[in-house]
């Protein structure tokens, strides 16, 4: 991964205080997990902050980002291969940029706010 910092217009950070700070800088989030189970606070963070996210299926697990009635809100990758299709989409295509934008932060203003978490939790204590 620190090679890649080597690469011009590529900056390997490691960890970072703040993800937000860094998650507006940038034109695509790339979610390489290959372990880990359930929703990944990550993805939730990047399509939040309006960020177009590419990620295998670990780091978009849980989540309903594609598939049939399902607006586009990620893109999915699981081969070296599918990511570097995906990102090449990302950069040079605006119109999906946006759309993969504008889709994952509304799927986080309906799905994932503060709000929404409480009445879940209220749901199951009342019922």
């Amino acid at each position: 991964m620190q090679a890649l910092a080597q690469r011009p217009g590529v900056e390997v950070t490691g960890q970072v205080p703040e993800m937000a700070d860094y998650l507006h800088q940038a034109t695509v989030c790339v979610i390489s997990m290959r372990t880990g189970f359930g929703i990944k606070n990550k993805t939730l963070e990047a399509m939040a902050a309006g960020i177009p996210v590419v990620a295998s299926d670990r780091g978009l697990e849980g989540l309903k980002v594609d598939g049939p009635g399902v607006p586009l809100r990620a893109l999915r990758a699981n081969t070296v291969l599918d990511y570097i299709t995906a990102i090449i989409q990302v950069f040079e295509d605006q119109d999906l940029r946006q759309q993969i934008s504008q889709n994952g932060r509304s799927l986080i203003e309906s799905e994932y706010t503060w709000e929404r978490a409480g009445q879940a939790y209220e749901d199951v204590l009342l019922n």
